[in-house]
């Protein structure tokens, strides 16, 4: 695949992922089951993204490294939006790696 569409694709997931956000700060945050819920979503967003980058060792290793420690006073709906800022900060960097603009 070119490396073109695979900054595209990025580009979308990291799009979905903003939507993520915005979806978990509407969310009322009431239940308790809500964190495995959230936690799933997450989940799958970097599943989504680490398959994509199965040809990119470096940028595979970046997204995949750990998160800086949060706050242990957080809830875990910080945790999971601090999360997301952070996987959304590394694709910025990572996209343009791949696929430079000209």
């Amino acid at each position: 695949m070119p490396d073109r569409e695979v900054a595209a694709r990025l580009a979308g997931l990291r799009r979905a992922g903003v939507d993520l956000e915005r979806r978990l700060r509407a969310d009322p945050l009431s239940a308790d089951d809500s964190e495995a819920y959230w936690r799933g979503q997450i989940d799958t967003w970097r599943a989504s993204i680490e398959s994509q980058l199965t040809h990119y060792p470096f940028q595979l290793r970046a997204i995949q490294a750990p998160s800086p420690d949060i706050d242990p006073e957080n809830r875990w709906d910080q945790h999971a939006l601090a999360e997301l800022a952070e996987l959304r900060t590394r694709l910025d960097a990572v996209i343009p790696r791949i696929a430079p603009e000209e």
